[in-house]
């Protein structure tokens, strides 16, 4: 949950996100959970086939009119090729091997993830937000996922520190960094020129302005008590109180660590004389147990 502020999303778009801890229904298998990913089609279906059983008595145009209607949305939505859909998805992220009629409940918290991220691609919303995607797939399955980002026809938004994925995958790098935000266009590699540019560049800048600023206070401090240059002295000043001074840079020095190595010692570090070591065994009976 957010610490604070406000979510905005455009209305009327769909959303999903990656939810690696999704309460799920355990003893589903994973095909039958990936084909929840289309439930609302599932439901059409079911308006189609109680139709069908109504034609079969009262054959009218209002329901000819309706079955036309959700056969063509069917067709438009690519429902007949449900199931090649999803094991095209499975195939990709390594759940085919799984097993597609195993249950989720037999799942480890790696493969559960892999499985609800197929479930989301599945579903294919307008926006889809993904946190660590890459966290329990191969490099094969990542290249899978990266092909499939860069061929989606809708917006994504990804958290990540794979850096090979996101040189693929992104048009656009949102860096966050001391309490700000700020949108660089291109992929990460070009997201690391621009940002090491725009910093040299706010040094410089940072620079010569406190040099000008050093410039006119020594001014003002030497000629403001002075009649002949207390006007100029003024101006200065005034010039200086309008001044939109640039703030210190909080990032020109890199952190560095230094950890000291102690040699080992050739000094005696214990020594004892009549030690005895005592091993105590402790026997329940299964009463006691």
């Amino acid at each position: 949950m957010p610490d604070k502020g406000t979510i905005k999303w455009q209305n009327g778009v769909t959303i999903g996100s990656l939810d690696q801890y999704a309460i799920v229904k355990e003893e589903q298998t994973i095909f039958e959970y990936l084909k929840t990913a289309f439930i609302k089609l599932y439901e059409i279906e079911n308006k189609l086939n109680e139709l069908y059983m109504q034609m079969a008595e009262n054959y009218t145009d209002e329901i000819i009119n309706k079955v036309t209607k959700y056969q063509e949305k069917l067709e438009k939505s690519g429902f007949y090729e449900i199931e090649s859909k999803i094991k095209k998805v499975a195939s990709g992220l390594g759940i085919t091997a799984m097993g597609l009629d195993t249950k989720l409940t037999n799942l480890s918290g790696g493969q559960r993830a892999k499985v609800i991220l197929a479930k989301l691609l599945l579903q294919t919303p307008e926006v889809i937000v993904l946190d660590e995607p890459t966290n329990f797939l191969d490099k094969e399955h990542i290249e899978w996922l990266s092909d499939y980002l860069i061929t989606f026809e809708g917006a994504f938004i990804i958290v990540s520190h794979d850096f090979e994925f996101l040189e693929k995958v992104t048009t656009c790098i949102c860096d966050i960094e001391f309490n700000k935000i700020k949108k660089y266009k291109g992929k990460y590699s070009s997201f690391l020129k621009q940002k090491e540019t725009q910093r040299e560049e706010y040094i410089k800048e940072y620079e010569s302005q406190q040099k000008e600023i050093k410039k006119l206070e020594d001014y003002i401090a030497k000629n403001k008590v002075r009649a002949s240059t207390a006007k100029m002295a003024k101006s200065r000043e005034k010039k200086l109180e309008k001044m939109e001074v640039i703030e210190k840079p909080s990032f020109t020095s890199k952190p560095h660590f230094r950890f000291s190595n102690l040699e080992t010692t050739a000094q005696v570090i214990l020594e004892v004389k009549d030690l005895e070591v005592r091993l105590l065994l402790l026997t329940l009976t299964k009463n006691e147990i």
